[in-house]
């Protein structure tokens, strides 16, 4: 048995360095996630503050690009 167990640290680290590679997700979302968790900001109001970011410059690309018809 010669497997090293990993340290819940450990677990979470290679997650976060592969969760970029995972197919048919939100990009922006991915990485927004992956700032927060480097800068060890990864709190439930973070994430929230971040998602809500993320969704309003979404709307207002719509917006802009549905005003340009």
């Amino acid at each position: 048995m010669n497997k090293k167990i990993k340290s819940g640290k450990d677990v979470i680290d290679e997650f976060f360095s592969e969760i970029l590679n995972i197919e048919d997700v939100d990009q922006k979302t991915v990485e927004k996630l992956v700032e927060l968790y480097k800068e060890n900001n990864l709190t439930d109001r973070k994430i929230q503050n971040a998602l809500e970011e993320l969704k309003q410059a979404e709307l207002n690309s719509k917006a802009r690009n549905d005003g340009k018809d």
